[in-house]
């Protein structure tokens, strides 16, 4: 099952303007470090938006953040609860869910849109995960 992640207004605008301030640089001044410079960073924008998005299948949760991929054992798993942790992560929202799981308690943060049902298929899967509130 893919959930996809949930997008901030504030993350979107930053995905918008961003890319439009580079492209009125490239009509208003073209030279070719200026061109490649503003397709790759749009390229890379584009991935993380469009590619930010978290698979649970066959027990494994699958985070795709962008240009990274993390397999998590979803057996391994030991708690969720909610953050508001602004540190870098596979997560286009501030509204974010903690997971921690081994080895050696590991913890990364994810922002799914279906909040609710995210958390709902993997205690299907491993009804042992504690939820912290």
């Amino acid at each position: 099952m893919v959930f996809k992640s949930k997008i901030d207004i504030w993350m979107a605008a930053i995905f918008i303007i961003v890319p439009t301030l580079m492209i009125y640089g490239v009509i208003t001044e073209p030279d070719i470090i200026t061109i490649v410079v503003t397709i790759a960073l749009i390229a890379l924008l584009a991935i993380l938006f469009f590619g930010t998005k978290y698979v649970i299948q066959d027990n494994k949760l699958i985070i795709h953040g962008g240009i990274t991929k993390t397999n998590i054992d979803i057996a391994k798993i030991h708690s969720l609860r909610p953050s508001k942790n602004p540190f870098s992560a596979p997560a286009m929202s501030i509204d974010r869910i903690e997971i921690t799981f081994d080895p050696d308690m590991q913890m990364t943060l994810v922002s799914p849109k279906d909040k609710e049902t995210f958390v709902k298929k993997l205690l299907e899967i491993n009804p042992s995960i504690k939820l912290i509130h």
